[in-house]
């Protein structure tokens, strides 16, 4: 559910945002958060993912000291980190601004938003250090609360109520409304910080607030170091495509691209969601020696991945332009090619599944660390090509096929790798099904636009007409055992972790 209401916060604040800033102010606020994001993970350098280990190791032992020294260790390495990254922001601002700015005009007002937002990154890299840390305690319920709902609320109710007053009431010009939504940022992740911390000074015991801080800075500095490294270099969660474009393409082509990628959102939630229960199960079944098991989890989870996943991809691929018009208005013309294109991509990203963590979990970090350079690499050598206008195939288009080749290719090899070195692969028998009824329901979708045109009532009725026939195909091929354990598993899970949270 959090990463449900994050996506619908984030989804809702991108269609305001994209309407009342327009394409072009909307690109160099993309590019301005994405900037800042990557800033706030170099100045996390992994120590969230080293917190919550640490945490965790610290309760199992009952070392008390060890759960103070832990968060201590966190807290000080990214905050100093963080100052670091600020300091260099502010000092280099400009140069930074200038790989990204088409002209004068965007590098000043690019270099003054990095100025205005860069409290945003100790903000946000204290808040995920904090939320990592109620991890260590067994539990999501904080760090939902504070990462997925708090903060993109805060984000979503503040930013869109300056963003209307600041258009509506106060006619302010485009430069004072991209001030305004940077902020917003900063605020937000004040509010989840606060939330963070506030959880997590709830959760410490009597005993964990009295104990002496027992540190580790080494160790500690080496285990979160790579995954700062594979953390940083994921092409898809630092949006290397927007910074990709900003550089090589223009502003505006950022905003058309931006607008493409969060229509994709909805066909990537249930991924994003499944994986936090699915990394300890992997870890678990891995350390038992339960493969068989671990491999028929697997191909029952990526089947209900692609379930929910490959029909609404399929709407996009063949109705792009409804969904343009109806998130981003006029203003979003020229999005559809890039939406289909992108669809393409994701196919390969959700119909492989949670592979990634197949290999981080049986202890192959560092392979996957190994798959986003080469995929960062890939990704920026094809984007340099293919992306400047006097390229093969100039802007947005290129881009989009970039992300698209670079996202089968990497998701394609995790497959082989996790075949070859754990020994399990994501397709079951039972994964023609999703597969077939959406064909069934793209058919008939298909029909209705080439029988009644692509006006927006006739593609509403062809998707909710679509949408029946998907469900009825499914329906009749009905539900497995596997199938059923996975549905009982993640009941129980949801419902012990709902528990330990109250």
């Amino acid at each position: 559910m959090g990463q449900i209401s994050q996506r619908v916060l984030s989804y809702g604040f991108t269609f305001i945002a994209f309407r009342i800033l327009g394409r072009l102010s909307f690109g160099l606020y993309r590019q301005v958060v994405q900037i800042l994001t990557i800033g706030a993970q170099l100045g996390l350098i992994g120590y969230n993912y080293a917190a919550m280990r640490w945490v965790a190791r610290a309760r199992a032992a009952e070392d008390h000291g060890g759960v103070k020294g832990a968060a201590r260790v966190a807290l000080t390495c990214a905050g100093g980190a963080s100052i670091v990254v600020v300091l260099i922001v502010l000092l280099l601002a400009e140069p930074i601004a200038s790989v990204f700015g088409d002209d004068a005009s965007e590098v000043d007002s690019l270099a003054f938003l990095l100025r205005v937002g860069v409290l945003y990154v100790p903000l946000f890299a204290m808040m995920q250090v904090l939320r990592y840390c109620t991890q260590g305690y067994k539990t999501m319920g904080p760090s939902v609360i504070a990462g997925n709902i708090v903060q993109p609320s805060a984000r979503f109710l503040i930013g869109v109520t300056a963003l209307g007053v600041g258009y509506f009431v106060l006619d302010a010009q485009s430069d004072d409304l991209l001030v305004a939504a940077v902020a917003t940022l900063i605020v937000s992740a004040g509010l989840g910080m606060v939330t963070a911390g506030w959880y997590l000074r709830r959760m410490l015991t009597a005993e964990e607030r009295r104990a002496e801080a027992v540190t580790e800075y080494g160790p500690m500095t080496r285990f979160a170091l790579p995954q700062a490294g594979a953390s940083l270099l994921g092409v898809q969660s630092i949006g290397l495509g927007v910074l990709v474009l900003g550089a090589f393409g223009s502003s505006s082509d950022v905003g058309l691209f931006a607008i493409a990628v969060s229509l994709q959102g909805p066909g990537t939630v249930f991924l994003s969601g499944i994986v936090n229960i699915w990394a300890p199960v992997v870890s678990d079944l891995h350390e038992k020696g339960e493969i068989e098991r671990l491999g028929s989890l697997y191909q029952t989870i990526n089947r209900w991945v692609a379930t929910f996943s490959f029909p609404v991809f399929a709407a996009l691929l063949i109705v792009p332009e409804l969904f343009v018009r109806l998130f981003a208005g006029p203003e979003g013309q020229g999005a559809e090619d890039v939406v289909a294109i992108l669809v393409i991509g994701n196919l390969f990203y959700t119909g492989t599944g949670p592979t990634g963590y197949v290999i981080s979990m049986t202890g192959r970090p560092g392979l996957n660390f190994i798959n986003s350079i080469v995929s960062v690499v890939l990704y920026i050598a094809l984007g340099a090509w293919l992306v400047p206008m006097d390229g093969p195939l100039g802007g947005v288009v290129g881009m989009a096929i970039t992300d698209s080749i670079v996202t089968a290719l990497i998701n394609s090899a995790r497959v082989i790798q996790a075949k070859i070195l754990v020994g399990v692969q994501p397709f079951g028998r039972t994964f023609y099904k999703p597969v077939v009824a959406t064909l069934a329901g793209a058919a008939v979708l298909g029909a209705f636009k080439l029988v009644f045109g692509s006006s927006i009532p006739s593609e509403l009725a062809g998707l909710a007409v679509g949408a029946v026939v998907y469900l009825v195909t499914l329906r009749a091929m009905g539900l497995d055992a596997e199938e059923r354990m996975v549905i009982d598993r993640v009941k129980a899970r949801a419902f012990k972790n709902r528990g330990k949270s109250k």
